[in-house]
């Protein structure tokens, strides 16, 4: 198992709700789906969405590695693999 650094950072539940731009997008994505009868538009769709997730979730690493130098507040363990 290769090593890594396990970063904790405390957040407020508020500040991780969606805002009114976000429930938009994802009504607007979630009818979009529902509106297709192919399956291969489907995978297409889903393999996008995968996409968009993976992406998403390396930004927001990034942003807590960042973070984690700055603030005092943050946990670090590092685990040798």
């Amino acid at each position: 198992m290769a090593s890594f650094d396990l970063i904790e950072l405390s957040l407020d539940p508020l500040d991780v709700s969606p805002t009114l731009e976000d429930e938009f997008s994802s009504t607007v994505i979630k009818s979009q789906i529902d509106d297709l009868d192919d399956i291969d538009h489907a995978k297409i769709a889903a393999k996008q969405l995968v996409s968009i997730v993976m992406q998403r979730q390396a930004v927001i690493r990034a942003l807590v590695k960042r973070l984690a130098l700055d603030e005092e507040n943050v946990k670090i363990q590092h685990f040798k693999g």
